[in-house]
């Protein structure tokens, strides 16, 4: 019988042993609002803190928000040689407010070709990469129908992070950053621990449900320094909105 993610992620918990204690591990007193709130998400804006959206195939005009760095500047420099987007930049926000910003849907006035109202959303970006390495562990778990989340979230058992409290289970949206952060560990080590990771795949949404269902599990995202230094945050000069592209 399989575990539920709750389960499987307290399960982590329980049996970590292995101290990874980083400073790029962003704990806090643990609620799913502090949990979101120093993880970095990207937005591609005009100056005045537009957002940029494309046509969808069901009719709807979408504006990505990016979890990696490196997707955000590559859709920037591709963005900028696009005609009447010379003026495009990145923004930085924080994947609570990401997280506001998609559950709400704003109307363009227009109908699309059904023939229905066109929605104007935000969307996190897929990473296709970190969807490959959940579909490679689904198989592994004799589970070859099982859809990766749009953005995956990968947890080490008997990975923890030591802080102020007691140990904190690491939270990784990059498989091959975990696989370097155990790699570490086990080099530390000195054979106490295997020399791979027994990896759990689940997603954003279950995370923030096992915290919300028990109050003493705690848990933070791993975030690169390159990462949070990336990107200029413009939360205070600007308040994004989700506008009509371009024509």
């Amino acid at each position: 019988r399989l575990l539920t993610m709750s389960a499987r992620v307290r399960l982590a918990l329980a049996l970590c042993c292995v101290p990874a204690a980083r400073a790029d591990l962003l704990v806090t007193k643990q609620t799913t609002k502090t949990l979101l709130g120093k993880v970095p998400v990207f937005l591609l804006t005009n100056k005045d803190g537009q957002p940029y959206l494309t046509s969808t195939k069901e009719g709807d005009q979408v504006g990505k928000m990016f979890v990696f760095l490196k997707d955000a500047e590559k859709s920037l420099a591709e963005l900028k040689v696009m005609p009447g987007a010379s003026d495009a930049r990145m923004w930085k926000t924080d994947m609570n407010r990401a997280l506001r910003m998609a559950d709400r849907e704003q109307g363009s006035g227009n109908y699309n070709e059904q023939g229905r109202p066109q929605r104007m959303l935000m969307r996190l970006a897929p990473h296709e990469r970190q969807r490959t390495n959940a579909r490679i562990l689904f198989l592994k778990k004799l589970q070859p129908f099982r859809a990766p989340p749009t953005v995956p979230v990968f947890i080490a058992e008997g990975l923890a992070g030591q802080k102020r409290g007691g140990p904190v289970v690491p939270l990784f949206f990059s498989k091959e950053e975990l696989d370097r952060t155990w790699s570490r560990a086990a080099l530390k080590a000195r054979g106490a621990m295997p020399a791979k990771p027994t990896v759990i795949v689940t997603s954003l949404t279950q995370v923030l449900k096992a915290v919300e269902e028990d109050p003493n599990f705690r848990c933070d995202f791993f975030v690169s320094e390159a990462t949070q230094k990336g990107g200029k945050d413009k939360r205070r000069q600007v308040k994004a909105r989700i506008l009509k592209p371009r024509r």
